[in-house]
């Protein structure tokens, strides 16, 4: 297994904190550096290494919204509103199911035949980035048709599941209506909206739910040092529960003993360690 692109410490911090020179183990060494990476951003309830992030939230209520991914850096496209991008229909009147799923970084189409045989497609954002490109794939599979409406990013489309195109035309939408005048807490990532985010309907804000798109760059690009120490320690410690007993917690030869740092007491400083930059919800 190789490092993880978003590992919180390299394989040569690792490797040195632990006093390991030799390249032999250098593999376990990479496993447990990503399990290490893993667990800590489960339990921080976020991503720690700084990447770009698609993100969609609602303001119930109030003047702002917060994104999952603080600090966030440069903000690529904060928008609202639902602009008609594409619409999607069925072809074959005798499919007993038709749905469109459309998630984190692909649409996903599923036809049941008359006879019950299911046909399932995906289409990844990543070799499908416009509406464009959407729509003259899905024209070119058996049993769909689409229309483009407005050229538009693919990942700017309203996400939804298992919509039913058997009985009635798909509109999909996207967020149209980009914010300038918003104000947004890089630390914290608080996005503050202004009244212009209800274009139509001021007099609503700030009570009106509000659905809002984030394209934004959040995590650390220099990761605090605390954090990077909390890794190596659980890294080392999953490392080396890999090499003796659980079990043993000291050794002695002759007039010479040590006491063995268990994996439970390593564990404990991390989380003390890392308990300052957990995201509370």
């Amino acid at each position: 297994m190789a490092l993880d692109e978003f590992a919180i410490i390299t394989l040569a911090d690792l490797k040195a904190t632990l006093g390991i020179s030799v390249s032999t183990y250098d593999a376990q060494l990479e496993q447990a550096i990503n399990a290490a990476t893993y667990q800590i951003e489960s339990y921080l309830d976020r991503k720690v290494v700084q990447r770009r992030f698609y993100e969609w939230t609602t303001a119930r209520g109030q003047a702002n919204v917060i994104l999952k991914n603080p600090p966030v850096g440069h903000v690529h496209y904060l928008a609202s509103g639902a602009k008609a991008a594409m619409t999607i229909s069925s072809t074959v009147s005798t499919d007993i199911a038709c749905t469109v799923t459309l998630t984190e970084g692909r649409m996903t189409l599923v036809r049941v035949a008359s006879s019950g045989t299911e046909t399932i497609e995906q289409i990844n954002f990543s070799n499908h980035p416009t509406s464009t490109a959407i729509v003259a794939h899905v024209n070119g599979l058996t049993g769909w048709k689409a229309s483009l409406v407005t050229n538009c990013l693919a990942k700017h489309l309203h996400r939804f599941a298992g919509r039913d195109v058997v009985n009635a035309n798909l509109t999909m939408t996207f967020a149209d209506n980009a914010q300038f005048d918003t104000r947004v807490d890089n630390n914290t990532g608080i996005v503050y909206l202004s009244p212009s985010a209800y274009p139509d309907e001021e007099s609503d804000w700030p009570r009106k739910p509000l659905t809002i798109f984030a394209d934004y760059d959040g995590g650390y690009e220099a990761v605090p040092e605390d954090l990077k120490a909390a890794c190596r320690l659980l890294a080392g410690a999953i490392y080396y529960a890999r090499q003796r007993d659980s079990g043993l917690t000291a050794e002695s030869l002759g007039d010479y003993s040590y006491t063995i740092d268990t994996r439970a007491v390593s564990e404990t400083e991390a989380m003390r360690l890392l308990h300052p930059f957990r995201r509370l919800r």
